[in-house]
């Protein structure tokens, strides 16, 4: 079988329309080959452009301006830590906007009566951080929820703010999920780099210890560090070590430099990798505290 003939310039490493390719002239017969999909109706892409990403340009050929991706899809754009299976879902979710829902293979459809705050992520349109987090509340947890909305004010980079969050839970009121965002917005803490640090606080918090500073500051005598979880009353720190601290050869000597320094300035030091239950945790942090005379 003779090699399918080249696109025009205008469709190359990029998903289009087939109207719009039948108006720059290729054959209907073209686009029925090989290398080419349809992920969705009436939109092709190139068997070597997909994945996550194309697959949502793609989808964009077709979607109208009243139409946003929302839910998971806006949350896997956003980079937000969803939880597995989440992040392995492949369909795509939108909102219409005071119109039916969209439908078709592979799309999950959404609607709204008003218009949610949105922004682009490249060329793509998705509700901000703040509203598909708040959407999100019909499939996660509390604690997942906690875990999102802090990595969205948390480090190195925010993309929300708390009360923009507050705001999106007060826009949700009376809503299916509305519970669970008012029982996770006061838990949400800025300052933290990681879901695990998430989970941690919250299961010390829960076990009935003292609330931990999160990514707290330490000023010691020859430098100022940050610490994962705080408990400065007591001196006491948790570090958390991702493979990159045993990996990493300049990594590791700054963590035993660091380590050392705190362990002179009279800091008692709990390290935990991502394979200590945070139930031990929470009983590690307990007799530290207790060691540095808590006593509650």
């Amino acid at each position: 079988m003779p090699r399918p003939r080249p696109l025009p310039s205008a469709q190359l490493g990029r998903a289009f329309s087939v109207a719009e390719a039948l108006r720059c002239g290729v054959p209907a017969s073209r686009l029925r080959r090989g290398d080419l999909i349809s992920p969705f109706r009436g939109v092709r892409l190139a068997i070597a452009d997909d994945g996550w990403q194309p697959r949502c340009a793609a989808y964009a050929t077709r979607m109208p301006a009243t139409v946003v991706f929302s839910h998971v899809t806006a949350a896997r754009l956003w980079l937000m830590p969803l939880p597995q299976h989440h992040r392995e879902d492949e369909r795509m979710h939108v909102t219409a906007v005071a119109a039916r829902a969209p439908r078709g293979r592979g799309v999950v459809g959404h609607t709204t009566t008003r218009n949610p705050p949105t922004e682009t992520i490249g060329a793509l349109r998705a509700t901000s951080p703040a509203r598909t987090w708040a959407d999100l509340s019909t499939v996660l947890t509390v604690d997942e929820l906690v875990i999102i909305g802090d990595a969205l004010v948390g480090l190195p980079v925010s993309i929300s703010t708390c009360p923009e969050l507050a705001q999106a839970v007060h826009e949700h009121a009376g809503r299916r999920g509305s519970a669970a965002l008012h029982e996770a917005m006061p838990l949400i803490r800025v300052g933290s780099r990681s879901p695990r640090e998430s989970r941690a606080r919250l299961a010390i918090v829960r076990a009935g210890l003292p609330e931990p500073e999160v990514n707290g500051e330490i000023v010691l005598p020859r430098r100022i560090v940050h610490g994962d979880l705080v408990f400065r009353s007591w001196r006491v720190v948790v570090e958390y070590e991702g493979d990159q601290h045993r990996t990493d050869a300049w990594q590791w000597a700054h963590d035993l430099e660091r380590y050392n320094d705190l362990a002179e300035a009279g800091w008692l030091l709990i390290r935990a990798s991502r394979f200590l239950p945070d139930a031990d945790l929470a009983s590690r942090a307990r007799r530290a505290l207790r060691v540095r005379g808590w006593t509650g």
